[in-house]
């Protein structure tokens, strides 16, 4: 049967009403635990009045007066946070329909043909305006790798580790000789699929790369995303010798690439951009992944003493990526992760990153919508002259996610009643290792008159702007998208 989730007044009055100190009335199946600084579990069996069945309830109790959640001074509340699941059956699947997705972020290009409906009659591409994200790379930060080798290290002196746990410690002992050193790179496979996109473009719309043509690109100054540019430029130099190609790095163009970036002088202001739901992305992630003690038990024979004082959520975190990462390193440095988590467990990590992604891109929506405005405006300036090629933008996921918000591709950007829902709309394998989002131009040929058409892609595939009706199959008029996308950045913008 499928499980229900309520919000009972009555228990989170009583609950919010009594002392955080631990003392909670004893019950049928009581069971309490303090998860985090601020965050604590129970779960206790009840009956429902209705049908007389046995019930589970679980509750996620967040002390928002804490100070580790107040974010200036936006949530901080004296008050608790309950979130109360009754369950009458096994708990929901994943939101996750295909659970090889999971890797996120971290899923690796797919490098396979994607079939594209025919120009329409009388009409040719010729201009493409891109935005990327750099190929894939080793984990961004250090901590992917530290953490989960400081964990092991200290189980191993304690004897608390698994032979499980021992092999994944000797694993990663012998990658971090090498790893700790290329931490953020890009690796091959990242260069290899810049190539693969490029010569793809190239192939599918070689009126917009004939003689006379201009390639402009740009990236941020990430080493990883102005590599991924250098290995598109390479590629165009080579499969399109006649256009012309230049490439730049400069902070005059971080309004094009990284705009979000603190450091931003020319970053857009607008309207404030309140998170949606109260509940943090710890909160989220104890309430959907209380089994994560299940998953240091096969590593660790204490999974409770592995912690070692450390905040449980904080772990998954970086042990998610490490996981999820593997697939985008040589095959020959890659770490043996089999058997350390089951497909519904890797989609439900998926879930709790997701949700914490969506946290933290939803207000890059109003410094983002300059990326909108640059293609806007080169766009209406390649078609006023009549010219050829593409113009190019190189950078990183948290930025085109946020694109994919702004333009409302395939309903990202819907906010439902509900933060279990987000996944339906808001999903970050959508922004896979070198994801790429194409505005391809189309124009009558032999100079004729006729509407300027748009369509777009994503990693390849068409799919569509919202709610905006096309004019035929993926093909919109450019007069219509563009009052569109302006009307889009004015939600997020103040002109």
């Amino acid at each position: 049967m499928k499980a229900r989730h309520i919000l009972l007044t009555a228990l989170f009055f009583v609950i919010s009403s009594l002392s955080l100190a631990g003392q909670r009335p004893e019950g049928p199946g009581w069971k309490a635990e303090q998860l985090a600084d601020g965050i604590f579990y129970y779960s206790f069996s009840g009956i429902e009045e209705v049908s007389g069945a046995a019930q589970q309830i679980f509750v996620i109790d967040q002390d928002l007066s804490n100070k580790k959640y107040d974010h200036a001074g936006q949530r901080k509340r004296d008050t608790h946070f309950c979130i109360v699941a009754v369950q009458d059956g096994p708990a929901p699947a994943p939101i996750l329909p295909d659970w090889s997705k999971a890797a996120g972020l971290d899923l690796p290009y797919d490098m396979t043909p994607k079939t594209l409906t025919p120009a329409p009659r009388g009409y040719k591409a010729t201009y493409i305006s891109h935005y990327g994200r750099h190929g894939s790379r080793y984990a961004y930060t250090s901590d992917t790798y530290n953490i989960p080798l400081e964990m092991l290290r200290d189980g191993a002196a304690a004897g608390n580790l698994t032979p499980r746990g021992r092999k994944l410690l000797d694993d990663l002992k012998v990658f971090m000789k090498v790893g700790q050193y290329k931490v953020g790179d890009l690796t091959p496979l990242g260069w290899e699929q810049h190539d693969w996109i490029a010569r793809t473009m190239v192939k599918e719309f070689p009126d917009a790369f004939k003689k006379g043509s201009r390639i402009d690109a740009c990236s941020s100054g990430s080493v990883r995303s102005i590599l991924s540019m250098a290995s598109e430029c390479a590629t165009f130099s080579r499969e399109a010798p006649k256009a012309d190609v230049y490439a730049h790095q400069s902070k005059l163009d971080i309004q094009a690439t990284r705009p979000n970036e603190g450091r931003n002088p020319f970053r857009y202001e607008g309207p404030a951009l309140d998170f949606p739901y109260r509940e943090s992305s710890e909160a989220f992630f104890y309430r959907h992944f209380p089994m994560y003690k299940d998953v240091l038990g096969r590593m660790f024979k204490d999974p409770a003493a592995s912690l070692k004082g450390r905040d449980a959520y904080n772990v998954f975190f970086y042990f998610y990526m490490l996981v999820a990462g593997m697939n985008s390193l040589p095959e020959e440095e890659r770490i043996d992760m089999d058997g350390l988590l089951t497909p519904e467990e890797y989609a439900i990590l998926w879930e709790t990153d997701n949700y914490e992604r969506f946290r933290e891109y939803y207000p890059y929506q109003t410094p983002c919508s300059s990326i909108i405005d640059d293609m806007i405006v080169k766009a209406d300036a390649r078609l006023a002259e009549g010219s050829t090629g593409a113009d190019l933008r190189f950078g990183h996921d948290h930025v085109l996610m946020t694109l994919l918000m702004i333009m409302d591709i395939d309903g990202s950007g819907t906010v439902p009643e509900s933060p279990d829902e987000i996944g339906k709309y808001f999903r970050s394998y959508m922004s896979p290792m070198a994801t790429n989002l194409q505005m391809v131009f189309y124009t009558p040929r032999c100079n004729r008159n006729g509407d300027v058409l748009v369509k777009i892609l994503l990693n390849g595939e068409e799919t569509r702007f919202g709610s905006l009706p096309a004019v035929s199959g993926p093909y919109y008029r450019w007069t219509e998208l563009r009052d569109y996308l302006n009307s889009r950045t004015a939600l997020f913008t103040s002109r």
